[in-house]
């Protein structure tokens, strides 16, 4: 019995792992699917894995002994070891 052509390419797919890249956002580990991402796409793929943060919130970003701000269109080149921190609009700390 052979496979089709779409069955094969089906199960090549299956095998295939999923191409992520560990972060972390407020000391919790997220994985980013994606290469580069704006600020308002890390927040969402956050939240959709159960951080409770939404795209309201300010998103920095970790660089040497400081954090920068990255805007809701700003694009971030992701890569592994980026450390995030979201805070809340209403947050004063």
């Amino acid at each position: 019995m052979t496979a089709t052509p779409d069955r094969a390419g089906l199960v090549d797919q299956d095998r295939r792992p999923p191409n992520t890249i560990p972060v972390t956002i407020n000391n919790q580990t997220v994985q980013l699917p994606e290469r580069e991402m704006t600020g308002l796409e890390i927040k969402q793929a956050a939240a959709a894995q159960g951080l409770p943060i939404d795209p309201g919130f300010q998103l920095s970003v970790k660089h040497g002994h400081r954090y920068d701000i990255v805007g809701n269109p700003d694009t971030v080149h992701i890569h592994r070891n980026l450390d995030f921190l979201a805070v809340a609009p209403d947050d004063n700390s």
